[in-house]
């Protein structure tokens, strides 16, 4: 049946063969790799200063009240925006059988986005007293990016998106494979709930307060804090693993309806989950059953994308041995299976009650974002960088050595946070038993947590490694076997063209 599907999407005459640049992959893809390494230094940190209170305490820019936003903000918006940005540049040019619209226009975009967050990091991290609305942070869980940042990446997503529907626009394939889709909901989406989520209602207030107030205040913050996830990770995500899992597994998908009922279930569902955040919390009580109620209904898009994965790569397991991509994608996809699970459970009542503000929610939202859309990310990055490069891996070696520090390290990470949490959790509601012996507690959990995350980090500057060298060194020169081949190919296409 997929393959079928997957037939009827070519063009009944096939183009002549395009010669991609790439220019614009490889322009965000630096600024990704870039603020991977700044800012998964900055949760490092984070993470020691848990064991070490007093690590750079005469530093104030070093406060872990400062350099913790730093970190959550910079790994989504400096990490995982930009390379879905370049592996955008990468996919919709080839989904769409057409060059990308414009190279030029790929380039400034990434430029205005990394100075956007630079801004936005340093008016989190300078230790400033300030009035300025364009300069001051809302101190709100993903509202902590300044106005005059805001503008930055707003004006930088507009430019990404004229970009990329444009090129939809010229494509000479009629039919949409299950990525575009996703790739359309992720530029969409992003737009709707970014605006929403961080619109200056400040300069337009009336009560010296600023922003929204109340209950509204509560309610659009957590849509917008849990539609970062759901509504921006989470498609992107989903669309680089639909390219690029058929792709290292060379196989086809298992369905594409499948990917289209997973596509529109995710869209209709997710922006209803965001008050789970606030059990037992300053919102109506029906309202909170309303976000238990589709926190539930989730499991249809997860269901849908965990099988359809899975079925692409039946027969094929094989290759998880030496296929890093693959392995990638196939343990973030188990994350992302979990990490929905565990969402959906913690929205009833009774659970949420002992996890709610403890270190399990962190444990929790680092397997969304590092074990699975950070997963999806590296694996599209080994896949598509040597090819945009016209050059081999540098190193397969490194990059199994990456797979498993960060795959291992984040075990390690996530298990410490998870085990340590419940039982904090289970603490806090005794009366009995003194706040400080819960700090006390935790200690060794602390102490695993930023085991884990120094693997997770190192793991990170191996792979920045393995793809500066991959661009820097020059390519092998080829083979007799491989010029006569490319030379029959040639010769083929212009006998066609003739």
């Amino acid at each position: 049946m997929a393959i079928e599907q997957i037939k009827a999407m070519q063009p009944s005459a096939p183009p002549e063969r395009l010669q991609h640049e790439d220019t614009a992959v490889k322009w965000a893809l630096w600024v990704g790799l870039g603020y991977l390494i700044m800012f998964g230094t900055l949760g490092v940190i984070t993470a020691v200063k848990f064991v070490i209170p007093d690590l750079f305490y005469s530093v104030q820019w070093m406060s872990w009240s400062r350099i913790r936003p730093a970190h959550v903000q910079g790994m989504i918006f400096g990490w995982l925006l930009p390379i879905y940005m370049s592996m955008f540049y990468y996919m919709v040019p080839r989904l769409c059988g057409t060059k990308l619209y414009s190279e030029k226009l790929g380039k400034a975009t990434s430029i205005v986005w990394a100075i956007g967050i630079l801004i936005a990091t340093y008016c989190l991290l300078n230790p400033m007293n300030t009035t300025n609305i364009f300069l001051m942070t809302k101190g709100k869980e993903y509202e902590e990016y300044p106005l005059v940042s805001n503008v930055f990446l707003l004006v930088g997503w507009v430019m990404l998106m004229w970009n990329l529907c444009n090129t939809f626009a010229r494509r000479t394939y009629t039919q949409m494979y299950a990525a575009l889709w996703y790739v359309m909901g992720c530029l969409l989406w992003t737009a709707f709930v970014y605006v929403i989520g961080n619109w200056p209602s400040q300069l337009f207030s009336t009560d010296g307060v600023g922003g929204f107030s109340g209950l509204n205040d509560a309610n659009i913050n957590w849509f917008y804090g849990h539609s970062v996830v759901g509504l921006i990770a989470t498609p992107g995500g989903l669309g680089l693993a639909y390219y690029f899992l058929p792709k290292a597994a060379n196989s086809p998908l298992y369905s594409h309806k499948l990917s289209l009922i997973g596509f529109w279930t995710l869209g209709a569902i997710y922006i209803w989950n965001g008050a789970h955040h606030m059990i037992y919390g300053p919102i109506p009580y029906w309202l909170q059953t309303v976000a238990t109620i589709f926190s539930f209904l989730l499991f249809i898009p997860v269901l849908s994308v965990v099988t359809n994965f899975f079925g692409t790569i039946r027969g094929e397991w094989h290759q998880l041995r030496t296929n890093v991509p693959l392995k990638f994608i196939i343990a973030g996809t188990v994350f992302y299976f979990l990490v929905s699970s565990q969402g959906s459970f913690q929205a009833l009542r009774s659970l949420s009650a002992v996890v709610h503000f403890t270190d399990y929610i962190i444990g929790h939202s680092h397997m969304a974002l590092f074990g699975t859309f950070t997963f999806y990310a590296y694996a599209a990055v080994y896949y598509a960088i040597p090819r945009a490069y016209k050059k081999p891996l540098y190193s397969e070696g490194i990059a199994d050595w990456h797979f498993w520090l960060s795959f291992l390290g984040f075990i390690v990470f996530s298990a410490a946070l998870w085990v340590g949490g419940y039982a904090q959790g289970q603490m806090w509601n005794d009366p009995n038993i003194p706040f400080i012996e819960t700090v006390n507690f935790m200690k060794p959990f602390w102490h695993a947590r930023a085991g884990g995350g120094a693997a997770m980090l190192l793991g990170m500057i191996l792979f920045v490694w393995n793809i500066y060298k991959t661009a820097t060194v020059p390519a092998p020169p080829a083979s007799e076997d491989e010029i006569r081949v490319a030379e029959g190919r040639g010769a083929a296409a212009a006998q066609a063209n003739s």
